[in-house]
């Protein structure tokens, strides 16, 4: 037998081989992607096929749950796109995982990402959290309230009021402007801009549409889309809403009356189907919340707290022939029974 100072480590604290290590880097990628709160369907596939293929896989990504906290810690705005786009070439993910470590050393403006969503979101005048709604009161008196993950500048000056929407959804009640000359008030979108004309209503940015669109919803007074690509602005009233895009503003239909439910922290749905209720859910919660085809089209009424998405997904199986599978908190389906 070897002497005592000879013998090897025990075995939880013996060093990972080159499969293993490879593994753990792998889940790392995973779960920052994750977090982003981004993934596409073709990444969904891909982390499914990517636990099933080898144990390690599975192993490595329960132990990256374990430290879930400690990678918490990289911002979003960094790790996300970088780490992501490793995943679009395996071969160079070895060095873009060491590299997240010494961004601070070579300068976020080498990487380029002064010019992610991510970090434009994050430098915007007012935003919100995935999952956090905020109020405000501008310096004209106009009351703003922001919807979860949403970002957007103010642009005051002596010739006009300008909200410039960069991602999510605002509700605004406009003020009239006591300036010695009344200055115009305009809400952006990168689709086109929408002029109020005194009242209250909600702009949401569309960006998973194709093409992007934005919604607009109108409770008191009017309001006029006027679409970047030069089509006719359209004018909607007290009760209509209407989508558009560069191009062009779609038909106007009855305005939802639960469309500003949000404001109280609350998701209406009345017959809606089980594809859609996830999907606005999805919006308040990081990571992946799929919906089995199998099950897209049952139909749910309800009212449901946003505060609280992991109650609200439990519950679903109480009243729907669905179990829902929690791979981690971060990534959820529902599927049928």
């Amino acid at each position: 037998m070897p002497p005592a100072s000879r013998r090897a480590e025990p075995a939880e604290r013996r060093e990972p081989g080159p499969n293993e290590a490879r593994a753990r880097r792998e889940a790392f990628a995973w779960q920052v992607t994750l977090w982003s709160g981004e993934v596409t369907a073709a990444e969904e596939r891909d982390f499914d096929s990517w636990l099933r293929a080898d144990p390690r896989h599975a192993l490595a990504w329960q132990q990256i749950q374990r430290v879930g906290q400690h990678l918490q810690a990289i911002p979003a705005a960094v790790a996300s796109p970088v780490l992501k786009a490793s995943l679009a070439s395996r071969g160079r993910r070895r060095g873009v995982l060491r590299s997240v470590a010494g961004l601070a050393a070579v300068g976020l403006a080498a990487w380029g990402v002064r010019e992610t969503p991510q970090w434009r979101a994050a430098s915007a005048d007012l935003r919100t959290a995935r999952g956090e709604r905020r109020d405000f009161v501008l310096p004209d008196g106009t009351q703003l309230t922001l919807n979860t993950a949403t970002s957007v500048d103010l642009r005051f000056d002596a010739r006009e009021r300008r909200i410039v929407l960069r991602s999510g959804e605002i509700l605004v009640a406009t003020a009239p402007d006591h300036e010695p000359h009344p200055r115009s008030f305009l809400v952006e979108t990168p689709e086109g801009n929408v002029r109020p004309l005194g009242t209250r209503f909600s702009v949401r940015r569309l960006e998973d549409a194709s093409p992007a669109a934005v919604l607009v919803q109108v409770a008191e007074g009017a309001v006029e889309l006027a679409p970047h690509g030069g089509a006719a602005p359209v004018r909607l009233d007290a009760g209509q809403k209407a989508a558009f895009t560069q191009l062009g503003v779609a038909a106007i239909l009855p305005a939802d009356e639960a469309a500003t439910a949000w404001t109280r922290g609350l998701l209406v749905a009345e017959r809606m189907r089980l594809a859609e209720l996830l999907g606005e859910l999805g919006r308040y919660r990081s990571g992946v919340l799929r919906c089995d085809p199998a099950v897209a089209d049952l139909l749910v009424s309800g009212v449901y707290p946003l505060a609280d998405t992991d109650a609200v997904l439990a519950s679903l199986p109480q009243a729907l022939p669905v179990r829902v599978r929690w791979v981690t908190r971060y990534w959820v389906t529902v599927a049928a029974q």
